[in-house]
């Protein structure tokens, strides 16, 4: 009898114990649960970006950076923040803008950011000085919705460049180019391409868009496929994954969507070859996808994003 009562005792406890720790584990898997939701919910308000940083061959190199902001103007002043050359996050590039220049405000209506700032802003040396508007421009030029940029200087709108005597428009935009550069001898023939190159530190590659001002009979798709194959840029440290073997046999327009037919393309890197070659021809021609052929055979599509 004894027995019997000490075992239904035993038996009453542990299933107490059995009913607790299954209410317990419920409450906290809950618990669990909402924080795993939460930290989700955070994560996605997280917000990508590019920023525009300089490397040793004063190239300008497109980054991939995460802005933990939602609305335009804490992005644009995150971007900004990035831009300092105190950045120096990330390895053989830096920030341009000169570390004692102030953010006076920044301001986003009619999808145009005006950012005011110190006149210490330009206290870098002549070489830099577009390239730092061209940083700051092409970097916020990255945020949704945003189609100008205006910069100020203490309240006066920034229209010139004493050190390379160069004039610029009230309204900043790609108009503006980034990474210049010229080959033109006459004013017959001119046009103007963009360019993507690779920059390779530490085993990542980063994408550079060089805008090439140049005479040329040729129509800006040759020019493309010319320039990415040549060694142009052989000298410095940008590359391009393009063969030199690489030979359009067929392109055409059909609308926005252009259709080019390689004999080859470079297989083992196709996606930076296509990524290039398409992010040249949206940026310097009026199309939205581009269908990359070998031999009539589809081999990627690019879309504009």
């Amino acid at each position: 009898m004894l027995r019997k009562k000490a075992l239904k005792r035993i038996y009453l406890t542990t299933l107490v114990l059995f009913i607790m720790l299954i209410t317990f584990t419920f409450d906290y898997l809950q618990e669990d649960s909402k924080d795993t939701l939460q930290e989700v919910e955070f994560v996605s308000n997280l917000n990508t970006s590019h920023i525009y940083l300089l490397n040793e061959d004063n190239f300008l190199v497109c980054v991939d950076i995460l802005l933990d902001k939602s609305d335009t103007v804490s992005m644009a002043y995150e971007i900004i923040n990035n831009l300092f050359v105190s950045n120096k996050k990330y390895s053989n590039l830096k920030g341009i803008i000169p570390s004692n220049t102030k953010i006076n405000s920044i301001d986003f209506r009619d999808n145009t950011i005006t950012i005011d700032f110190s006149n210490d802003l330009l206290k870098v040396n002549k070489d830099l000085e577009e390239k730092v508007v061209e940083s700051i421009v092409y970097s916020l030029l990255e945020l949704d919705g945003v189609e100008n940029v205006v910069i100020k200087i203490d309240g006066a709108n920034l229209t010139y460049l004493e050190k390379s005597e160069k004039n610029l428009p009230i309204l900043l935009n790609e108009s503006l180019g980034i990474n210049k550069t010229y080959d033109i001898t006459s004013l017959k023939d001119t046009k103007k391409v963009v360019l993507y190159y690779v920059f390779t530190s530490y085993d990542k590659d980063y994408y550079v868009p060089v805008t090439k001002y140049l005479n040329s009979s040729q129509d800006k798709v040759k020019i493309i496929i010319d320039s990415l194959k040549g060694n142009y840029f052989s000298s410095t440290t940008l590359s391009s994954y393009l063969n030199q073997k690489t030979d359009i046999k067929d392109y055409y327009l059909d609308e926005d969507i252009l259709t080019i037919t390689f004999n080859s393309l470079n297989q083992e890197n196709l996606e930076s070859v296509t990524y290039t070659l398409a992010s040249s021809i949206f940026d310097s021609m009026d199309v939205n996808k581009v269908i990359f052929e070998v031999d009539s055979n589809i081999v990627a599509v690019k879309l504009r994003n």
